[in-house]
């Protein structure tokens, strides 16, 4: 399974929310199946921001795959100003061909989601037991000078310890920094050349997906 997602942001102040939109789409590809499932992504909504702050998702996900001919509609529902749940996500699984509805689920999306088939069966599964993967990832001393956890494991280090006015300043520097590249880079008419990604459309896709190179 490997995945090439690409994706930028607007977000928009709401009084006490913000509102961000996932601009972009991503990929998954089961390399046993040889299927590519095309996805967009839901918005994020930070409520009560002068409060308590806390986080959800709203909107709607498209997903489709051309080779088998499904795909999906997922829709997260925000919370009700009065009462109702948070978390709440309803979806239906279409194959195309027939445009029949051959799956339907509800639920919550960080809780238990119940699905319903076309034949009748029902399956119900309860996402906080299912096993966590964690994330491989290469010691930071062999990371390259660019990327994210070497180039800001000194701001991590500060946050870490409490220190917000050294993490500051270390984003300070950082900034900084890029901003003078940049001018410098303006001035000789040198463009900036990604390492790892490419322009397609309005996002980024990366150069070498895993299931073009195996």
């Amino acid at each position: 399974m490997c995945a090439n997602v690409h994706v930028w942001t607007k977000s928009k102040f709401m009084g006490m929310s913000i509102g961000v939109s996932m601009v972009g789409e991503g990929i998954l590809y089961l390399m046993e199946q040889e299927e590519e499932y095309v996805f967009t992504l839901p918005c994020a909504y930070a409520r009560s921001i002068l409060t308590i702050p806390w986080v959800e998702l709203g909107g709607k996900v498209n997903i489709h795959c051309a080779k088998s001919g499904y795909s999906a509609t997922v829709t997260f529902h925000t919370k009700p100003f009065y009462g109702g749940k948070v978390h709440r996500v309803t979806a239906e699984v279409k194959h195309n061909p027939t445009g029949m509805i051959v799956c339907k689920a509800q639920g919550e999306w960080n809780g238990t989601l119940e699905f319903t088939y076309s034949n009748g069966e029902t399956k119900i599964i309860d996402t906080t037991k299912l096993p966590i993967i964690h994330k491989k990832i290469r010691p930071i001393a062999k990371q390259g000078p660019f990327e994210s956890r070497h180039l800001w494991q000194q701001v991590t280090s500060a946050l870490k310890e409490g220190n917000i006015a050294l993490a500051t300043d270390h984003k300070h520097f950082l900034e900084e920094r890029q901003r003078a590249e940049e001018r410098q880079r303006a001035a000789s008419n040198t463009p900036w050349k990604p390492k790892y990604f490419m322009k397609e459309g309005d996002g980024w896709v990366y150069c070498d997906p895993l299931w073009k190179t195996h």
